[in-house]
């Protein structure tokens, strides 16, 4: 409603609540508001839903607030149906979608699956929405004669293909349907580096991890490429003979300030020369003393849990969500043999045939090309 001023100058707005400029609302109080939303998801897509700035608002503070309050969702593998951990997250279940089978999965990264397909006419990378499986990029390979083992967006929307221990490509990816540059650039990685199978956001620095859980720091525009990745010496790990490199595989994660790595200890191998059983004895949990640059094996993270998804190579680090059903200081697990997921505590110790991960044939393990369930966020939480 329009009013005529009382001091006869022009006309102002009504400050009556219809009126109030609900958009611009300062950012402390806004972030109260969405703090009580959580963990429900539908409430916080309402809130990107209703403005700009209220999305804007929303993506800044994705990695501090919100996704650390919200436990991943979980695509059961091979029916691809998404499912919440809690009914908190979800009230209802999400319809599954259909997968390629010619499919391989590279890795499970910022709100995407990244599929290698070899089969003409589909042949290259696809992005495919997590939540809905609709593919957002179908990209050309920048060789087809390269064996690639991981791919992984980075948070300066560039995508990252790694086919070896010495070099890998990086492309800037667009919105979907829209990519303004389809030249792959290739960087090197340094000689001493073993394969890269993980990428990380801390502190706005881009990590990387190796099999053989080494650390690396990105710089994706380092001029010239060959200066794209150094290696971060830390000391203070286990022998790498000790803790499984692949099929668990090492995994990094940041909890709130904390830089953690989680490894899966192998107990004996059994069986024979077709067919090995192998067995977890422990997973291990070290936090990085940044300033030392040594890892330091802990047997307590505190309010936060760890969500450790072994097929798609991605670690998330959630607090203060009780309330859906997940317990403090817990290591919940997506890994082949587990139906749904497996919760641990850190350093425990697990006997050889005990309930643990149990036996596990590697045979097997690797004519699956989808080993296990993955643990996956919506786009819109990146």
């Amino acid at each position: 409603m329009i009013c005529a001023s009382p001091t006869g100058g022009g006309a102002v707005m009504d400050p009556s609540p219809e009126f109030r400029d609900w958009a611009n609302l300062p950012e402390l109080p806004l972030s109260e508001v969405l703090r009580g939303l959580l963990p429900c998801l539908r409430s916080v897509y309402a809130f990107a839903a209703a403005c700009q700035p209220w999305r804007r608002l929303l993506q800044d503070s994705a990695a501090d607030l919100v996704r650390p309050r919200i436990p991943p969702l979980l695509l059961l593998c091979p029916t691809y149906r998404v499912v919440p951990f809690s009914q908190l997250v979800v009230a209802a279940l999400l319809s599954s979608y259909p997968v390629p089978g010619d499919a391989t999965l590279l890795s499970a990264s910022r709100g995407h699956l990244v599929l290698l397909r070899r089969r003409d006419p589909f042949h290259g990378l696809h992005l495919v929405d997590a939540l809905t499986g609709a593919t957002r990029h179908a990209l050309p390979l920048p060789s087809p004669h390269f064996a690639y083992h991981y791919a992984a967006l980075a948070p300066s929307r560039r995508l990252l293909l790694f086919h070896s221990k010495h070099a890998f490509f990086s492309l800037p990816v667009g919105d979907a349907g829209h990519n303004p540059r389809l030249d792959w650039t290739k960087h090197s990685l340094p000689r001493a580096a073993s394969f890269v199978r993980s990428i990380l956001e801390f502190r706005g620095r881009v990590l990387g991890l190796t099999d053989r859980a080494q650390l690396l720091e990105f710089h994706l525009d380092a001029n010239p490429p060959n200066k794209s990745a150094q290696m971060l010496h830390a000391a203070g790990l286990p022998e790498v003979s000790t803790f499984d490199r692949w099929h668990f595989g090492p995994h990094l994660v940041a909890a709130g300030d904390r830089l953690l790595l989680v490894l899966f200890m192998m107990g004996p191998k059994l069986g024979h020369m077709f067919e090995t059983l192998v067995s977890v004895k422990k997973v291990g949990v070290y936090a990085l003393d940044m300033v030392k640059m040594r890892w330091e094996e802990v047997d307590n993270i505190g309010a936060y849990s760890l969500f450790v998804d072994c097929a798609g190579r991605s670690t998330a680090a959630c607090v203060d969500v009780e309330n859906c059903g997940v317990e403090a200081n817990r290591i919940y697990i997506a890994a082949p043999g587990c139906r749904d997921w497996y919760a641990w505590r850190p350093g425990r110790e697990v006997p050889l045939g005990g309930q643990g991960l149990g036996p596990l044939s590697i045979q097997a393990m690797n004519h699956l090309p989808w080993p296990s369930q993955i643990w996956i966020y919506p786009r819109l939480l990146f």
